[in-house]
């Protein structure tokens, strides 16, 4: 573990970053937490809690397909100041609302609108802070920490509302670690961060919007970009397969009730007994990757890992129809392995979609990635439910575990052309 860190801890500029990144994920993630459990409080609706989560997902659907041309023209360092400076901000109008629900839902939608840019230009400008052959470390550490990062928020949120019983501290909290992820933005280099034009407003002149922007030079990047995409296979691929496994993260939380059900356990013990093993999966995972990636193609590892997943669905749909405690410990140790192939796919697809792109339209390919993730995770909060009470998680099980598997045996015989690497 040592010196698996040691190869990229010694990069100021990464560690600027990666703090960043951690501040505001786990800022997102203590507010969501709160403030899903203020909605329900308040509300006794689940319907009031999946508005609230639609709306946190809306900018997606208003800003997603323009997002990587302003990610790619403008500058990366600029986009992280004030991304995280204005969340800052409007976290602090949280303060103004009291007891009432209702306006927590116009300043969610304001937050994501903020929130909108920083995944897309992460994912862009890692490859120039971070040499090729780190590129595989760097991306591990960050998987592990966005997914880490749903259990602090979490734990942080739950504390603080434990011992101070106060959703202004939660407030002042999370606008803190925005306001120090400002600051390690603003320590990042400028060069390598640079847009490839400087915009420019003239709040006196309100023409001067479409001229700063060169409107029609804007759509025609926009179109550049998707056309890009759809004729390179090793950008589309992976954009698809990651998104489809952040399906399967957003499922997660939704299928843990009857998981619980299955494993014959109280829905309180799957902190320790189900998401605790997927977080050390993940981990372990990482540590695997790393030793792996010297000596295996990116493509072979990603095949493993869609083999190992649709094999241990399967394998926990299997286990979960015994009700002895050995079945239950095996079905422990399954979800162990489900991180672990969580990371052996999306660590090399994300680093094999870095290094397929040209720096110029990376803004743009990110940017269809984070709105391919977001539009693709409405479908599991909508959906998966009535799959769920329609045909039983078992069932769930077997479909998803078959589908991985026959994904797997597609990606082997096409895998010299969509994931060469």
């Amino acid at each position: 573990m040592k010196s698996f860190l040691s190869k990229i801890i010694i990069n100021r500029h990464f560690m600027r970053i990666w703090g960043a990144q951690i501040c505001s994920l786990v800022s997102a993630y203590t507010l969501n937490f709160v403030l899903i459990g203020r909605v329900f409080s308040a509300t006794q609706s689940t319907v009031a809690v999946s508005l609230f989560l639609f709306l946190y997902y809306l900018p997606t659907l208003v800003l997603g397909p323009f997002v990587g041309v302003l990610v790619d023209n403008l500058s990366k360092r600029k986009i992280f100041i004030y991304s995280n400076l204005l969340q800052a901000i409007i976290v602090l109008a949280y303060l103004g609302v009291k007891g009432r629900v209702w306006p927590l839902y116009g300043i969610v939608f304001v937050y994501s609108l903020c929130d909108e840019f920083f995944n897309p230009a992460v994912g862009a400008i890692l490859p120039a802070l971070v040499k090729k052959e780190k590129l595989t470390i760097a991306n591990s550490l960050f998987f592990i920490t966005s997914q880490g990062s749903i259990v602090i928020g979490a734990l942080l949120g739950g504390l603080i509302m434990k011992f101070t019983n106060s959703l202004e501290a939660v407030f002042i909290t999370a606008s803190g670690l925005l306001l120090l992820a400002t600051l390690l933005s603003w320590l990042l280099p400028k060069k390598p961060l640079a847009g490839s034009q400087k915009i420019k407003f003239d709040l006196r002149n309100p023409n001067s919007l479409g001229k700063a922007f060169a409107l029609p030079a804007f759509w025609q990047q926009t179109k550049q970009g998707y056309a890009f995409i759809k004729n390179e296979p090793r950008v589309l691929f992976p954009i698809v397969l990651l998104s489809g496994l952040q399906a399967i993260v957003a499922m997660g939380l939704i299928i843990l009730p009857p998981l619980a059900g299955l494993l014959r356990i109280n829905f309180a013990d799957t902190s320790y007994l189900v998401i605790t093993p997927v977080i050390v999966g993940v981990i372990v995972g990482s540590l695997i990757l790393n030793k792996k990636s010297k000596n295996n193609r990116k493509n072979v590892i990603v095949i493993k890992g869609l083999f190992l997943m649709g094999a241990s669905l399967l394998a926990v749909s299997l286990v979960t129809a015994f009700t002895s405690q050995l079945a239950q410990g095996v079905a422990v140790l399954l979800t162990l392995l489900l991180g672990v192939s969580f990371v052996l796919m999306i660590v090399p697809l994300q680093t094999l979609l870095q290094q397929s792109t040209p720096f110029d339209v990376r803004g743009r390919v990110f940017g269809a990635l984070n709105t391919g993730i977001n539009l693709v995770s409405l479908a599991p909060l909508l959906l998966s439910a009535t799959l769920i009470d329609i045909f039983g998680l078992r069932f769930v099980l077997v479909l998803g575990g078959a589908g991985f598997l026959a994904l797997s045996i597609v990606a082997q015989k096409k895998k010299a052309m969509v994931l060469r690497g």
